[in-house]
């Protein structure tokens, strides 16, 4: 399903939550009528359940929607065992944007919870277990958005507090790193709360905890991470990262190919070239989708990849440019062909390795 052109991925994982909530909002509803059946049992968990799922699509939209509108591509909402996250395939660019991309999401939740709560209220006479349906989803509503604002980066309440340091320091990275490391201890927090809650009283739910601070926390320093490297290839062209490569004959054996260029230097792939042009790509990986008895009946043209089935990136585009179209890629090796901006000519190529070492510097 897509909407908006973003398409809808949901993980099994999320059956999960719908008996999760499914079972503790017919809980609920067993302890205000105790003589309830369990028909109603199972309808009062079954709906809360949907409508949970139905929530939180609302939320992750939310933050697309906006993303959408400040000229940011949304390749997929995945909704899963932890909620939903939008992937966004890069980071907003100026701190206003941040800020209302983040804010948005529980502001909807808020918003959600209060509609559901306010039927409450009006002088309609509804079945005691739609009521209770109403009031839980709407308090549950109104938990996720308090919960997603907690200043735990990189959840919604961590960004909003990234856009304010960003707005003040003017300086993406250290924004980041603060708010990284505001995150990390509030997700040890929660690993402690949840220890507290399952060892002192007895909860197994604080297991929940526990596993949700140690997600939070690998995702804070993965994010920190994924903007340092950003930040740094935006100041790095891709023509100050190519590297110079041996080339292999369109005619030459592949055996010849293996023997004397894969075995002898350090390099997973070779540029190919028949009468003095770039015509492919031959990777080690290619070569083992040949038996060995057989690699002997082939040269390297035989298996090379055409250049046409790569992307090209010009030498002056940034290291941040290169690194998109790479991630992009549906298909491996992900390789790409540097040319020239003016006169078009082919001088490099490369891949996610040869990237990864640019940042090493």
């Amino acid at each position: 399903m897509k909407i908006k052109g973003i398409k809808i991925k949901l993980h099994l994982s999320t059956l999960l939550i719908v008996a999760l909530v499914g079972f503790y909002s017919a809980t609920f509803y067993s302890s205000l009528i105790p003589d309830a059946s369990i028909w109603e049992l199972i309808l009062v968990g079954l709906i809360n359940g949907v409508i949970i799922i139905f929530s939180i699509l609302i939320h992750e939209l939310s933050h697309s929607l906006m993303a959408l509108r400040y000229g940011l591509k949304i390749s997929e909402i995945e909704l899963n065992l932890f909620g939903g996250v939008s992937k966004m395939e890069e980071e907003p660019k100026t701190p206003k944007s941040e800020f209302k991309i983040s804010i948005v999401g529980p502001l909807s939740s808020f918003i959600l919870g209060a509609l559901l709560l306010i039927f409450l209220y009006l002088p309609i006479p509804l079945p005691v277990w739609v009521l209770v349906i109403l009031f839980y989803s709407g308090i549950t509503n109104i938990g996720l958005g308090i919960f997603n604002l907690l200043p735990a980066f990189p959840m919604d309440g961590g960004r909003v507090l990234r856009s304010f340091l960003w707005s003040r320091k003017k300086d993406l990275l250290s924004a980041t790193k603060v708010a990284s490391k505001v995150g990390i201890f509030f997700s040890y927090s929660l690993v402690v709360l949840g220890f507290i809650q399952w060892i002192f009283l007895g909860d197994f739910g604080g297991i929940w905890l526990i596993f949700m601070g140690f997600i939070l926390s690998s995702a804070a320093r993965r994010s920190y991470y994924q903007t340092k490297s950003e930040v740094k290839l935006s100041n790095v062209l891709v023509r100050d990262i190519i590297a110079q490569k041996f080339v292999l004959p369109y005619e030459l054996p592949l055996i010849d190919a293996i023997k004397y260029y894969f075995m002898a230097f350090n390099q997973y792939y070779f540029p190919v070239v028949d009468a003095g042009k770039f015509v492919g790509i031959l990777h080690l990986d290619d070569i083992k989708q040949i038996p060995i008895e057989k690699q002997t009946e082939y040269i390297v043209g035989d298996i090379a990849k055409d250049l046409s089935e790569f992307p090209i990136v010009f030498d002056e585009e940034s290291g941040k440019d290169l690194m998109k179209i790479l991630t992009q890629m549906d298909k491996k090796p992900n390789i790409a062909v540097v040319k020239e901006r003016y006169d078009q000519n082919i001088i490099g190529f490369i891949d996610e390795t040869e990237l990864i070492n640019a940042l090493k510097f």
